[in-house]
């Protein structure tokens, strides 16, 4: 997603204030606002898969007790309300982790469980805000994005048109977590060459900075080992960052044959 897209999302669904509407956001009430607000959010914000998110319970975050720091703990859960078909499950045993959670964020988190949904008789965190208050499906977290696709297509279009070579088709929990393995990347290549040209970076012989930072990103999306997904970001990093200089290159090519004529 480009910032265009993602400033556009962030309008739509932002929750109203108090009683207050939001013309943008597509959910007409609050607290269905606020939790559908907190589950684009997680998974831009932390990269989490779709099974993840609905693997979360009220215990999921938690508070240091030594300093102010926040967690958010992927893991497999039992839940005796949870009677989904088709349950959701830790994908492999690499994305068991813990992940730091951003202040705010741990405050959004804790008024959606102790305003919004307090009276709910289960520990997964996204359930329906109607009785029978069911932990949410895989279909009805993609009929919640199916609806914020829709109303984003309709007022930026141009990014949804096929002609164009980095347009999307829709907007999909997928999406969501290309954005965030290219973006973290990008941050973590940036970091790691800053640390290299400082010379702070201890033991990199035989390393470099997409090294560094694809193995960093493995770990932080729950990647196996063997899996190619952070070596498909990094190329595709290499090769628009060799299209920028190729461009930088022609112009300054172009500069000094215009001034040498």
């Amino acid at each position: 997603m480009t910032n265009e897209m993602v400033k556009v999302l962030y309008e739509t669904i932002t929750p109203s204030r108090s009683n207050s509407i939001n013309s943008f956001n597509p959910f007409k009430n609050r607290p269905t606002q606020f939790r559908n607000f907190l589950i684009i959010h997680l998974m831009l914000n932390y990269g989490l898969r779709v099974g993840e998110l609905m693997l979360l319970t009220v215990n999921s975050i938690k508070k240091s007790k030594l300093n102010d720091s926040y967690s958010l703990i992927i893991t497999n859960t039992d839940d005796e309300h949870d009677s989904r078909r088709r349950k959701p499950n830790i994908k492999n045993e690499f994305s068991y982790r813990v992940i730091t959670l951003e202040k705010r964020d741990y405050s959004y988190i804790n008024i959606y469980i102790k305003e919004i949904r307090s009276d709910i008789n289960s520990n997964i965190l996204f359930t329906s805000l109607k009785p029978p208050y069911s932990s949410l499906s895989y279909s009805s977290i993609n009929k919640i994005f199916t609806i914020i696709d829709k109303n984003i297509k309709h007022k930026i279009p141009h990014h949804f048109d096929n002609k164009a070579f980095d347009s999307i088709n829709s907007f999909t929990p997928h999406v969501c977590r290309h954005t965030w393995s290219y973006l973290m990347l990008n941050y973590l290549f940036k970091k790691y060459q800053d640390e290299y040209k400082l010379g702070n970076s201890t033991n990199n012989e035989g390393k470099n900075p997409l090294d560094e930072a694809q193995n960093k990103l493995r770990v932080l999306g729950g990647w196996s080992p063997t899996s190619l997904m952070p070596t498909y970001y990094g190329k595709r990093f290499i090769v628009e960052r060799a299209n920028i200089s190729n461009l930088e290159r022609i112009i300054e090519m172009s500069a000094i044959l215009e001034k040498s004529n």
